[in-house]
């Protein structure tokens, strides 16, 4: 399911907030939080009551971004071009490991920070 996500001034208090509204569910209300955190917990409360379907269906939520002066081209590219890196870095950690190259000498040559590396061991 989709969710459209904006950022919105409140009219009681002025403070700009994250909205996320169903952009294919059953139900047209959505859910704001302060941070895109706090969103995206909101929206997992609440995507099974949108889309009217048991607890245990599973759900998939893909964010649509509508942001003041960030065409939605741009970011959409942004998004894309990390996914194909993330496909490449999985493929490349895979080999590596293949080939016998350690963990800490993969991650050095892929230029992980030391706080990354234990991606390697779930790639």
């Amino acid at each position: 399911m989709q969710f459209r996500v904006t950022l919105e001034k409140t009219v009681d208090t002025g403070i700009t907030v994250w909205g996320a509204d169903p952009v294919d569910g059953s139900i047209r209300s959505g859910v704001s939080g302060r941070t895109l955190a706090e969103l995206f917990e909101e929206v997992e409360a609440v995507k099974h009551f949108v889309l009217d379907v048991p607890e245990d269906v599973p759900v998939s939520v893909e964010y649509v971004y509508e942001i003041p002066g960030v065409p939605r081209e741009l970011f959409a590219s942004y998004q894309e071009e990390r996914a194909h890196l993330r496909r490449m870095a999985v493929e490349v950690a895979t080999r590596l490991r293949q080939a016998g190259v350690t963990e800490d000498d993969s991650a050095m040559l892929l230029g992980l920070p030391d706080p990354r590396r234990g991606h390697l061991q779930r790639s």
